[in-house]
């Protein structure tokens, strides 16, 4: 994996998995909108755009629970073909990441998910982070396979 993909274990905000639509303003003024997707006060992951690529700075514009809209400078940190744009938010205030934890918290109430999360707090470490391994789906089932075989 590149080295510009986070680790879970880099994390410095609490990642959350909704779907909040936002609208993307280019530097050219093209206006479109996408859906924001693992999204915390730090960034998320952003619908695919094929015209962003790693590097680019843009804005989000994210409706907030009473009608008006945060802007949000935004900076492409990776990019997974086809799939996302991973985002990093720009010099958020104080006041405007309040803003985005507002929005956050909306949406996890209009979900019927608990909202009482500290949604600035930094994600727990693993506790075996130093063992960590990634397995794909045909692995694990061919160790599954190999240990129902191999027991009598």
């Amino acid at each position: 994996m590149p080295d510009c993909f986070m680790s879970i274990t880099q994390r410095k905000h609490i990642r959350f998995s909704l779907d909040i639509p936002a609208s993307l303003r280019k530097k050219t003024g093209k206006l479109r909108t996408v859906i924001l997707s693992q999204i915390s006060v730090g960034g998320c992951l952003s619908e695919w755009d094929p015209g962003i690529y790693t590097g680019d700075e843009f804005r989000l514009e994210i409706e907030l629970p009473n009608g008006n809209r945060l802007p949000i400078r935004c900076k492409a940190i990776y990019r997974f073909e086809n799939m996302g744009v991973g985002v990093k938010f720009l010099d958020l205030t104080k006041f405007e990441q309040s803003l985005l934890s507002q929005i956050i918290t909306s949406y996890l109430e209009d979900e019927g998910l608990p909202s009482g999360v500290d949604i600035f707090a930094q994600p727990a470490p693993f506790a075996d982070a130093e063992n960590l391994k990634v397995t794909d789906f045909r692995e694990k089932r061919e160790e599954m396979l190999e240990d129902v075989m191999s027991s009598d």
